[in-house]
């Protein structure tokens, strides 16, 4: 009897909303979407854990996250969504701090190079170090929307910046992944 309790209680753990959310994340992305866009082998995954979002008076967006290793490249991929439902207004907010927040703000004033399009609905943006700079780290990160949700896609590399195109590719790539 106690083992059948065991039983029970590790497939209510793991069949939970709560763990079906968490693995939710880590699925709109797979390794064959991150190996053909970065060119490199992905390592580990890890669900990432965030506080419901204030979107609004007696409003919140729930946030799920992912981290992916990219071991060949010495970087990752951090994947950020908001789920619905998401307003179009939401989704200009999400650029516009993903334009400019304390992060982009201070590669900036580090004399950063960035390189920026607009998309309908999706903001993308390419941040590469000044030569001077050592151990500066390469951003490449997409923001935007679609079926009623949002997603914030980042890639870092120590040794790798993903072009405009590759990086809204992985966005796009999330985005079909949503349920």
């Amino acid at each position: 009897m106690l083992l059948f309790s065991l039983v029970l209680s590790l497939i209510v753990l793991f069949t939970s909303p709560a763990a079906a959310e968490q693995s939710s994340a880590c699925s709109l992305l797979t390794s064959s979407d991150i190996e053909a866009v970065t060119g490199g082998k992905m390592g580990v995954t890890q669900p990432i854990h965030f506080d419901d979002v204030p979107a609004g008076p007696n409003r919140s967006m729930k946030v799920l996250g992912c981290m992916y290793a990219v071991t060949s490249q010495r970087g990752q991929i951090t994947i950020s969504w908001f789920t619905g439902p998401v307003t179009d207004d939401d989704i200009a907010k999400l650029i516009a701090m993903s334009k400019s927040n304390v992060g982009t703000d201070a590669l900036r004033k580090a004399n950063y190079k960035e390189v920026a399009k607009d998309f309908p609905h999706a903001w993308c943006s390419i941040m590469t170090p000044p030569p001077s700079t050592k151990d500066g780290l390469m951003l490449s990160t997409c923001a935007g929307g679609v079926k009623g949700q949002a997603l914030s896609i980042t890639f870092t590399s120590p040794t790798k910046a993903l072009t405009i195109d590759q990086t809204k590719a992985l966005l796009d790539k999330a985005a079909g992944h949503l349920h």
